[in-house]
């Protein structure tokens, strides 16, 4: 662990150097070649399947008709949005707030 020395009088009270370490990081011993190769082999098949399935799947779906839309629901909506009332157009109403207090107190 290092410790923290701090500057001669002349710098701010609040400027501390920390020592050198003395002890090198321990050396993570590398992978050997083989392995390296044989995990980027594994790797790469995994995502060629990944991949040749995801197609697959996308194929087999595209040639596929679609179903026929539900005609009454979309007969339903049309008549819901025609029935709606249709908004005003006018200017907007000012809210008085001192009346709507009033109405609530009495």
């Amino acid at each position: 662990m290092s410790t923290m020395i701090p500057v001669p009088a002349a710098a701010p009270s609040n400027v501390y150097y920390l020592a050198a370490s003395d002890d090198a990081a321990p050396r993570v011993p590398r992978l050997s070649r083989a392995l390296v190769l044989r995990l980027r082999v594994l790797s790469f098949y995994w995502r060629v399947r990944m991949m040749a399935a995801e197609i697959g799947d996308t194929l087999r779906r595209f040639g596929q008709p679609m179903d026929e839309p539900d005609t009454t629901f979309l007969e339903q909506r049309a008549e819901i949005i025609l029935a709606a009332a249709p908004r005003s157009l006018g200017p907007a109403r000012v809210i008085d707030f001192a009346s709507a207090r009033a109405r609530l107190r009495g």
